[in-house]
């Protein structure tokens, strides 16, 4: 079975990971992009990067950019969905249905009335804070009181920072709230034994989530209160796994002597327009694309050849959690969790791959720096 090719020609798996290894040593500023959701993968495209002096990102980081350059400046109370479930006895619901395309989700917190703590004695009420048409849909089966209060979808920052405001005895203007709605919500808020606000990251800028985290900072003075920020599974993991790799979260540049997190300069698409990045190793599983971007490409693909005529060396992996086992971040979780293989499978490991091609690249900068000296 072959499963690795140089050049549209199939080869030995050691002799591709040994060209692999060639390009990425000999390139000035290779870049490690792709669909790193298996923690493993992303460790070992680390590791990769570190050693090949280069950069790792993930192919869906520009959905929760805003929320990570939130958590790395400025931090944030967070809760898992269980927890949620169990104890919040008031929660706020900012935008657009953040649950829209979250039913599993949903129905693990929202089904059930809160039988934890103080909330146990208390149903739970939820209010939605955002456009008129978010108190349709899953809401309506909610276990708990649901009200509504409208507030455009561009406005939530806002309404946000508002109540902040008057949570804190400040001055405020109305803004989208009615007359005395505003110190209301902060007050019902305050009020709560235990508050939860939740929200869509991909959907606010970084500067609203800050004012999101703040505000939760504010309730815990006097109550708990958490966020629960909704963001996809794999790119959020990635970041947060790249935390006990690197010390950062994506994404990471490893062209200096230490660790270098920049969520605009380690862009990929940056990196690749403006030429700076002169080779890349592509992980591309599911519908990942490799792009416009022409440039040295060692594509690991768990698709039926999925561009494969633009790489110059390919590998043939298996799709993580379905050909080998996997540790992925769980929405449910909010942590992650290890799944079986559902089949057996003679594809490779994109980790074991990746691993590979590290040791080639390690051995090769340690014989240079030998030669050196």
């Amino acid at each position: 079975m072959t499963t690795a090719w140089i050049d549209g020609q199939p080869v030995s798996t050691g002799e591709a990971v040994r060209e692999a290894a060639k390009l990425l040593s000999s390139s000035r500023f290779p870049l490690v992009w792709g669909s790193f959701d298996d923690a493993s993968a992303l460790r070992e495209g680390t590791r990769l990067a570190s050693l090949a002096g280069g950069v790792i990102d993930h192919r869906d980081l520009p959905t929760i950019v805003p929320l990570v350059e939130a958590l790395r400046d400025n931090g944030m109370i967070r809760v898992s969905p269980g927890e949620a479930r169990r104890r919040a006895d008031r929660v706020l619901v900012l935008g657009s249905d953040p649950f829209e395309s979250r039913t599993e989700l949903f129905e693990q917190i929202f089904s059930v009335r809160p039988d934890l703590g103080p909330a146990k004695e208390n149903a739970r009420e939820i209010v939605l804070l955002g456009p008129a048409s978010a108190s349709a849909g899953a809401f309506a089966s909610a276990a708990g009181e649901v009200r509504s209060i409208a507030c455009p979808d561009g406005e939530i920052g806002d309404a946000v920072a508002i109540l902040k405001a008057a949570l804190a005895g400040r001055p405020f203007h109305d803004g989208p709230f009615e007359e005395g709605g505003a110190r209301a919500l902060a007050g019902w808020l305050k009020d709560a034994a235990f508050a939860v606000i939740v929200f869509d990251a991909a959907r606010l800028d970084a500067i609203a989530i800050e004012v999101v985290a703040g505000l939760v900072s504010d309730l815990n003075t006097d109550t708990r209160a958490s966020a629960l920020p909704l963001a996809p599974g794999g790119a959020m993991g990635a970041a947060e796994a790249a935390l006990w790799t690197s010390g950062f979260p994506l994404r990471t540049g490893f062209g200096r002597i230490d660790p270098d997190h920049d969520l605009v300069l380690n862009a990929a698409d940056r990196l690749l327009s403006s030429g700076e990045a002169d080779a890349r190793l592509a992980l591309c599983l599911g519908d990942a694309r490799l792009g416009d971007h022409d440039v040295p490409t060692v594509l690991l693909t768990g698709g039926e050849g999925v561009e494969a005529d633009r790489a110059r060396i390919v590998f043939s992996v298996g799709q993580p959690g379905i050909d080998h086992g996997t540790v992925v971040h769980e929405a449910r979780f909010g942590s992650f969790v290890s799944r079986p293989a559902e089949r057996s499978s003679m594809l490779p490991n994109a980790a074991d791959i990746l691993s590979a091609i590290a040791d080639e690249v390690g051995a090769r900068v340690s014989s240079n720096d030998e030669a050196r000296r």
